[in-house]
């Protein structure tokens, strides 16, 4: 899951879908640009009239909240000042590469709101830590385990909104096929081992998520 969330992340931020333009002879992104003025943004959205914080903001915030849970989960010993400096360091590189293959506006907005991402996700991992050690249940390294389980058609569903959702219902057998399918895969294989009770409470997880996300997109 962490090597296929890295891959969406290079093609979306990195390349901006080249390689699959490349492979299907779509046009190539060329984006020659920089802004280095902090907020830039949200001050020609209040310009505008618009929301201060945009839908891309949110989406970016949401996107790199995972930098900030797997630099924490694969520490041996957790130090929250090494997966701070980590998540720092992937913002700007992620940066530094859109400049070198001008694939993308290098935006100083967008380092700022994709680190608040990544902090995000460090402090979603220590909360989660804090509350398992006290309730004296499951490891956090279990229950993240376990909820990447469903991140599979989490992506699936994502990837196909973006291309080629449009706000009407016609993609909802897709979706569908693809939650059944996948639930089918995840308990004959990944979860077989789970009492019936906590199979019933991941299912109902499972399902909530996903059509939380559809709703969201």
């Amino acid at each position: 899951m962490t090597i296929l969330y890295f891959i969406i992340v290079f093609c979306m931020c990195i390349t901006r879908f080249n390689i699959i333009m490349t492979l299907v002879g779509g046009p190539l992104t060329r984006i020659d640009a920089v802004n280095m003025i902090p907020f830039h943004s949200i001050r020609e959205n209040l310009k505008y009239g618009h929301s201060p914080i945009s839908w891309d903001m949110l989406y970016n915030i949401v996107m790199f909240v995972p930098f900030g849970i797997i630099y924490c989960y694969y520490q041996k010993t957790f130090c929250i000042y090494k997966a701070i400096g980590l998540s720092v360091l992937t913002t700007f590189s992620i940066e530094m590469a859109q400049f070198i293959l001008k694939t993308g506006v290098v935006d100083i907005d967008d380092l700022i709101v994709n680190t608040i991402g990544s902090l995000v996700g460090i402090f979603l991992y220590i909360a989660l830590q804090k509350i398992l050690q006290r309730a004296q249940m499951l490891d956090v390294h279990e229950v993240i385990d376990t909820v990447a389980t469903i991140l599979p058609p989490l992506f699936i569903a994502f990837v196909v909104e973006m291309f080629f959702g449009d706000g009407s219902p016609k993609l909802l057998f897709i979706h569908n096929i693809v939650l059944v399918s996948y639930g089918i895969f995840d308990y004959t294989f990944l979860i077989n081992d789970f009492s019936w009770k906590s199979k019933l409470f991941y299912a109902a997880f499972y399902v909530g998520i996903f059509w939380l996300l559809l709703a969201i997109l």
